[in-house]
C-alpha cells in the first residue's frame, strides 16, 4: 500500500513539472507580452492580420490596429498572438506599393 501511494504521488510530481509549470510560466509571458503593447508597436493578430498599433483602450481591454491605407480594426487583447516593439531593429519593412 505505501508504495502504491509513492507512485502515485511521483506521477503527481511528474505531471506537475512536466506538464503544469512550464503552462504556467508560458501563460504569465503572453500576459506580460498583452499588458505592454502600445501605440505604434507592429502585432499579428491570432487571425494572422498584420499591423500597426494606433491606440489601445485600457477600459475595454482592445488594441486599435492600422492594417492599411485609413483602415483601422478594433481587436481585443487577447487576440494579439505577437508583437514586435516599436523601434526594435532587425525588422524588415513591407514592401512599399507603386502608384499607378
Amino acid at each position: 500500500m505505501p508504495q502504491l501511494l509513492m507512485l502515485f504521488v511521483m506521477i503527481g510530481l511528474a505531471f506537475y513539472f512536466i506538464i503544469f509549470r512550464p503552462q504556467k510560466r508560458e501563460q504569465a509571458s503572453k500576459e506580460k507580452m498583452l499588458a505592454s503593447v502600445e501605440k505604434g508597436d507592429r502585432v499579428v493578430t491570432i487571425g494572422g492580420i498584420h499591423g500597426t498599433v494606433v491606440g489601445v483602450d485600457e477600459t475595454r481591454k482592445t488594441v486599435f490596429v492600422d492594417v492599411g491605407k485609413n483602415v483601422r480594426i478594433e481587436f481585443s487583447r487577447n487576440a494579439v498572438s505577437s508583437v514586435e516593439k516599436k523601434g526594435k531593429k532587425g525588422a524588415e519593412e513591407p514592401p512599399k506599393e507603386k502608384e499607378a
